[in-house]
């Protein structure tokens, strides 16, 4: 998985897969497809698949188009909480 930040998203195609619970998938496949869901940030993704295997996977579902990758834009996506954050004067 690359370093910088990315918002994994299913696409319609995963979640087809999902819920026809699709035999020709592996189960760690399905697995990971369940568990992204609709979004889910990169630094979230590692810490939720913690085996590298499940990291090498990603790439896997990406190139099948069952899941979906981009850059993650910041101001949506912070996750220290700290960009709609103001100090009272």
């Amino acid at each position: 998985m690359a370093t910088r930040e990315r918002v994994y998203r299913r696409t319609a195609s995963g979640l087809k897969a999902v819920q026809a619970e699709e035999p020709a998938l592996a189960p760690e496949y399905l697995r990971i497809l369940a568990i992204i869901g609709d979004e889910m940030h990169s630094d979230v993704v590692r810490t939720v698949l913690r085996r590298h295997a499940d990291h090498a996977r990603l790439a896997e579902l990406e190139a099948q188009g069952l899941i979906a990758a981009e850059a993650a834009p910041a101001e949506e996506h912070s996750l220290d909480f700290t960009g709609s954050f103001s100090f009272a004067r």
